[in-house]
């Protein structure tokens, strides 16, 4: 494991459209479209088609709730306060202290007998328990969305805007 998880664009649109989510009430259901159109304010160039891949994982991994039919899409699948960032880690980049981060191979050939790795796993599992610690909710917090209308929501372009600043 690296801190890589933080620099990949799944990792990226998954924690912008969670904190997204967080604005809203709770059980508010959101479309595709409409996270990718917040999303697009922050990257000009995403793609929805891939967003939705993002979004189809969290859903199947229990994070988010799918709302199927005409007014279907998507919200929270519990409160934001109990989303942790090691939540969604573990879910999009398959992190885990029990693989070896310095084995090229599938296993580690000396597993357990290295000091090396010994010492990674701590730091490693160090890392998963401070992701743990802090919540989609505290990162939603302090970020400045504008949240589509019910109308904005039907092509109407009505947003408001929340709390602070980005």
């Amino acid at each position: 494991m690296s801190l890589g998880p933080f620099s990949s664009q799944r990792f990226g649109y998954a924690v912008h459209s969670l904190c997204y989510l967080a604005k809203k009430p709770f059980g508010t259901v959101t479309t595709l479209p409409e996270l990718a159109d917040w999303l697009r304010s922050i990257w000009p160039q995403v793609s929805e088609t891939y967003l939705g891949n993002v979004i189809q994982r969290m859903s199947r991994g229990g994070i988010l709730r799918s709302h199927r039919g005409v007014s279907g899409g998507y919200s929270l699948a519990r409160p934001a306060e109990q989303i942790s960032m090691r939540d969604v880690v573990e879910l999009l980049e398959g992190v885990s202290v029990d693989s070896c981060s310095l084995s090229l191979e599938g296993e580690c050939p000396v597993r357990g007998l290295c000091a090396i790795q010994n010492k990674l796993a701590r730091i490693e599992e160090e890392y998963l328990q401070s992701l743990g610690r802090l919540s989609i909710a505290e990162l939603a917090n302090d970020l400045r969305v504008k949240l589509a209308t019910p109308k904005a929501a039907k092509g109407k372009g009505k947003t408001r805007a929340t709390s602070k600043s980005r």
